[in-house]
């Protein structure tokens, strides 16, 4: 994940952006997942209406799964995940709302930030993880000039929102 996290921050880091379906994106990041989520009898609920969007195929596979393995991963057994989307302005916006162990509040600035891992989370025996896969994922969005954001409390469960150009 370090080299990884490495690759996406070179200045000169010339990635080939063609159009693709969301939808075909959304349905292959969730197959990658579909073995874990399975073992935690996760749900994964796709609500995607397809949108083309421009971006680099790898590159935004990687961003869905780190965002899709986090929320199985701090999730508990038999519940659901969901993810939606809303086009405005000429934006998408992506939400993956999980009903996980959630973010507190102290934690909420710092989730992007490399190696950093919240306190509830470093409790969690079998989390895993060194704190690089929100790292890497925010850099993809801005390689992709979008955003993400995160939006949480504790014991409810998380919201992260991708804001991408369409």
């Amino acid at each position: 994940e370090l080299l990884l996290l490495a690759q996406f921050q070179k200045k000169n880091n010339h990635i080939t952006f063609e159009t693709y379906s969301l939808q075909e994106l959304i349905k292959n990041s969730i197959s990658e997942v579909a073995s874990i989520s399975k073992k935690k009898n996760i749900t994964i609920k796709n609500n995607i209406q397809d949108i083309k969007i421009e971006g680099n195929k790898e590159s935004l596979n990687k961003l869905f799964v780190i965002i899709l393995d986090n929320a199985i991963k701090y999730s508990p057994e038999k519940t659901v995940i969901t993810i939606d989307r809303k086009k405005s302005d000429g934006q998408v916006y992506i939400y993956f709302r999980d009903q996980g162990i959630g973010i507190g509040e102290k934690d909420l600035p710092h989730v992007f930030d490399r190696f950093y891992r919240a306190d509830t989370a470093r409790s969690k025996a079998d989390s895993g993880g060194y704190g690089l896969g929100l790292s890497i994922a925010k850099r993809i969005v801005e390689l992709h000039h979008g955003k993400i954001s995160v939006s949480s409390k504790l014991g409810k469960g998380s919201t992260f929102i991708i804001k991408l150009p369409s």
